[in-house]
């Protein structure tokens, strides 16, 4: 596989979907030492020209998307032995790439089961969006071979798809993206960044607001807690919702609830090390990069008992059901046990075992040879 060409399709820059941005990086990493590879992006051009509004941007981006960029794959994509599309919301791709040399990593499905009616996603999708995710799908039964990351990603697949005749597929979980340490002087921060470092005691939360992520459980937690002891909650990511923000002025929680936007890595990495403990109480998830973060901070994990949470964190991690606000607080409480904790922690090194970026370079590497 020396001289084996590779094109790995990445996201549309301007989409900022930061996640793949790195996956797609993480894909060239694995199959670099056995082949050449290109990463390329959908590239702007129709939206590059000027004076064009936010809004109208957003629309003429599908010019680029589906039109110009697939136009392009036809022509080039002949020339490599292995197409591999990072992310399954460019399955679309797959028609316009020959179909035999075709893999595509299928990360989630929840916005096709939100598009399906599910509400345990919490995942709305409007008419345009319904149609996107039959793209999606039609996509996806289209390619030679899908790998997912997860066990709960491919039983989604296989229910709601099946597996097309001769399809191969594949569970490969993904590694940490970025280099994490139980050690945050590794990292320098700004005087600005020093300043937002929470004083301890505090729960951290991190990503997104989506309502799948069920931050108000970690706000209803606050009060449960508040009895207690003096817990604070950070947000990592996302300003609170209208809906969490709501919650917190009705129950006066503004000194107890404090957000970093969009933190640095460097930030990042001390607020999981200073932290209690990481909440992950998601209602569902196609992997979970946070729990494997926090694990490599030597940070306690309690989440979810849902989808692919269990099956990430393993052993290594606290459980309750996403509705049971009193099973949250009961593990928090646990966490002040110095052995529980130490423990917890101890299993979580374990874990990051599974992870490593040298056993999931070869299981890509070994799915592609008889994919290509």
């Amino acid at each position: 596989m020396a001289a084996t060409p590779i094109l790995v399709i990445g996201n549309y820059p301007a989409d900022q979907q930061q996640s793949m941005i790195r996956f797609a990086h993480l894909l060239v990493r694995f199959y670099q030492p056995q082949a050449h590879v290109h990463l390329v992006l959908p590239p702007s051009i129709v939206t590059r020209l000027p004076g064009l509004p936010a809004l109208l941007c957003k629309y003429l981006a599908y010019i680029d998307k589906l039109i110009l960029f697939p136009l392009w794959l036809i022509i080039v994509s002949r020339f490599y032995r292995l197409v591999h599309i990072a992310d399954h919301s460019n399955a679309f791709y797959s028609f316009f790439v020959p179909r035999r040399r075709c893999i595509i990593t299928c990360h989630d499905l929840l916005a096709v089961r939100g598009a399906m009616g599910d509400p345990i996603v919490a995942c709305e999708a409007s008419p345009v969006g319904i149609w996107l995710q039959r793209m999606i799908m039609a996509g996806l039964r289209n390619a030679n071979a899908v790998a997912f990351d997860s066990e709960a990603s491919h039983h989604d697949y296989l229910r709601l798809v099946g597996c097309p005749k001769g399809q191969r597929h594949k569970v490969i979980p993904i590694p940490l993206n970025a280099p994490f340490t139980a050690n945050p002087a590794s990292f320098h921060l700004s005087a600005v960044e020093q300043q937002q470092l929470p004083a301890a005691p505090y729960l951290l939360m991190v990503g997104s607001a989506l309502p799948r992520k069920n931050r108000i459980l970690g706000l209803q937690l606050l009060l449960v807690l508040s009895a207690v002891t003096a817990y604070k909650l950070v947000f990592a990511g996302a300003p609170p919702s209208p809906e969490e923000q709501k919650f917190i002025s009705q129950h006066h929680l503004y000194k107890s609830v404090l957000t970093v936007e969009r933190p640095s890595h460097a930030l990042l990495n001390h607020l999981y090390c200073g932290a209690h403990a990481l909440l992950f109480p998601s209602h569902a998830e196609g992997f979970g990069w946070p729990l494997l973060e926090a694990q490599a901070c030597d940070c306690p994990v309690i989440a979810s008992n849902t989808t692919s949470i269990p099956e990430v964190a393993g052993s290594a991690a606290l459980y309750a059901d996403p509705f049971d606000v009193a099973a949250f607080a009961t593990h928090v409480r646990a966490l002040e046990e110095p052995n529980r904790r130490a423990d917890l922690i101890r299993q979580g090194r374990v874990n990051l075992r599974r992870f490593g970026h040298e056993v999931i370079s070869r299981a890509y590497t070994s799915f592609t040879l008889h994919t290509a």
